[in-house]
């Protein structure tokens, strides 16, 4: 891993570079037969700078990106009263969000343990789709276990997520 690692709070100034990093993360992971008119209106609507810029100064959410020489490699979202899962608590990761090239290098781990210090040792969750075989391996080897399932909804389709708790 580059020494020039920073992990910090995202600010108002990061929204641009959350929404095209959240953009390429997330048609990366999901768009695996290509690109449908339902991935796109949804992507385009939900990972705005706009959204990304209310997320930073909304006091429920925290955001946090990891550069490398400056340029945005990775970043989570904590939401701090979260209502999805009330009998796992308030507290769900909603987000950890590596670029591919950055994958395997320990950036997951390091971002995870930065979330975990603002966190501060308040139990917390998170969801994952249950085909991302690699985020839930490596959830795993973090300690997560799941501890049920909940649905994803989209274009008029559901998905399944595993539900993950730290052990």
């Amino acid at each position: 891993m580059d020494h020039s690692l920073v992990l910090r709070p995202a600010t108002a100034a990061d929204a641009q570079n959350l929404a095209a990093l959240a953009i390429q993360v997330w048609l990366h992971t999901y768009a695996t037969e290509g690109i449908r008119q339902d991935i796109s209106t949804y992507v385009l609507s939900e990972f705005t700078p706009a959204k990304f810029t209310d997320l930073i100064n909304d006091p429920q959410y925290q955001l946090l990106i990891a550069e490398i020489n400056h340029h945005l490699v990775a970043f989570a979202q904590i939401d701090f009263a979260s209502k999805e899962q009330p009998a796992l608590g308030s507290v769900e990761l909603k987000m950890l969000y590596v670029q591919e090239m950055f994958t395997g290098q320990g950036l997951g781990h390091k971002l995870l343990a930065y979330c975990e210090e603002i966190i501060a040792s308040r139990a917390y969750w998170l969801s994952s789709n249950s085909n991302n075989h690699r985020a839930i391996a490596f959830y795993a080897s973090q300690g997560f276990v799941q501890h049920g399932v909940t649905y994803f909804e989209f274009g008029g389709n559901h998905y399944e997520n595993k539900v993950l708790v730290k052990a």
